[in-house]
């Protein structure tokens, strides 16, 4: 399959895109600097520009990916809205494409949830890290309204640590102060690949 990656440079997008290339998919890379890209492989191309610029992000237009793989992060302790907006291009980027899969990272706090699940979010809409809920929970709206083939993997605090290999999944939040290293979510994105339900989110955890 040929997958378009956003964020490989990161501590997720590059655990996802070495998984990508070991399971020998074809992938394209959208990265701000390549010379932060440490992978190389014939199946890799990388384009090189900033997803908030129309024209760089433009060139990615005519190539005929299966899927798009979001991985993008930015700091969930200050305001931001790239996840949001590059969400946006992304949609825009796909539409009318309905075979391509998007596969993306969103939190917890769009999860359905329960009582005490909700009880907990309340208390993180408290904290900084409220930034990063609202723009994945903006995210997700664009989403949601879109007529894209989707999948998102729901994540707690994602925190340094070697990845383990093994974690809980769940489709409801049911509560507690729960973490997730890299690795493993990117673990959780490429094992999407190729799978054929969707409209789902799939919130892994320790």
């Amino acid at each position: 399959m040929l997958i378009l990656l956003f964020g490989a440079t990161g501590r997720v997008g590059s655990s996802v895109l070495n998984k990508l290339l070991s399971l020998n998919h074809e992938v394209v890379v959208f990265v701000r600097n390549k010379k932060k890209l440490y992978a190389e492989s014939d199946k890799l191309k990388v384009v090189e520009g900033d997803v908030l610029d129309q024209d760089a992000f433009g060139k990615l237009k005519e190539i005929p990916i299966d899927a798009v793989i979001n991985a993008i992060g930015a700091d969930p302790l200050k305001p931001s809205t790239l996840y949001t907006d590059t969400t946006r291009l992304i949609i825009e980027l796909i539409k009318g494409k309905p075979k391509v899969h998007y596969i993306g990272i969103t939190g917890i706090a769009q999860m359905e949830k329960t009582f005490f699940g909700k009880w907990v979010v309340g208390i993180l809409n408290r904290t900084p890290v409220k930034n990063a809920i609202l723009d994945h929970q903006n995210a997700f709206n664009l989403v949601k309204a879109s007529d894209l083939n989707w999948t998102l993997i729901g994540c707690p605090y994602i925190v340094y640590g070697e990845e383990k290999g093994k974690y809980h999944t769940d489709t409801k939040f049911r509560g507690g102060f729960k973490t997730i290293h890299p690795g493993d979510v990117g673990g959780a994105l490429v094992n999407e690949v190729g799978k054929t339900n969707f409209q789902k989110i799939i919130g892994i955890w320790y």
